[in-house]
């Protein structure tokens, strides 16, 4: 019995050695993946480039109703990489649009004197990080930024009082960016820009007909969260 169960014990750990031996290989093979020549990924070095693109700008109604309406948007980019995925970038953004002007001491049904003309200017600067690192997959690089500037329509106060001035703005967003080894770049953006509505005092006040602009004086200052989806052309600058 004790010799019986000592062949067994060998024809074991001879069985589990030949395992083992034949699963380094196959282990091997996983890791080291595809072939240089085959591989999706490629190394990229992240550089410096300027890119103009154009979208539009989906801007949230505020509580007073009198933030410009969505618009069409067109922006400057400038990207510097600063180490490994990381890259600083700097845009100026613009939206021509339009906006509500009030008359706040007027009845309801008089308060909206018209619309008027007004751009929008977005400043900002921030951190860009690659999820594929240093490299593209398929010639795409996906990355997520972060960021924070000002945010102005240079206008001054309309005949309600109404100013938006020059406010902070936070931004945030994805991008995505198809890196052919030769010729332009192409980068797609979705991105949130969040900002805060302050209003006058005559906006709480009543009119004749007992209604007022707001009646909730914890809404004299409100932030709003705005989407912007654009896509445009990179040139790598300074090589």
């Amino acid at each position: 019995m004790r010799a019986s169960s000592f062949r067994f014990a060998l024809f074991a750990r001879a069985s589990v050695l030949a395992a083992l031996s034949a699963a380094v290989p196959a282990v091997a093979s996983a890791q080291v993946g595809h072939q240089p020549t085959t591989s999706p990924y490629e190394d990229f070095k992240i550089g410096q480039t300027l890119t103009i693109m154009a979208g539009w700008l989906a801007i949230k109604r505020d509580p007073a109703d009198v933030a410009v309406k969505s618009s069409v948007m067109g922006s400057l980019r400038y990207d510097l990489g600063i180490g490994g995925p990381v890259s600083l970038y700097g845009r100026y953004l613009m939206a021509p649009s339009e906006r509500k002007v009030l008359v706040p001491n007027n009845p309801r049904a008089t308060r909206v004197l018209g619309m008027e003309s007004t751009t929008s200017h977005v400043m900002d600067m921030g951190l860009d990080v690659s999820l594929t690192g240093r490299k593209t997959w398929h010639h795409l690089m996906p990355s997520l930024n972060v960021g924070g500037g000002l945010v102005s329509n240079f206008a001054s106060a309309d005949t309600g009082a109404y100013r938006f001035g020059t406010k902070f703005a936070l931004t945030y967003g994805a991008s995505l960016r198809y890196l052919p080894r030769k010729g332009p770049q192409i980068r797609v953006d979705v991105g949130r820009f969040m900002w805060k509505y302050q209003y006058p005092d005559r906006y709480f006040v009543k009119a004749s007909d007992t209604t007022s602009v707001l009646t909730d004086t914890r809404q004299r200052s409100a932030w709003r969260t705005n989407w912007g989806v654009s896509a445009g052309v990179s040139v790598p600058i300074f090589r």
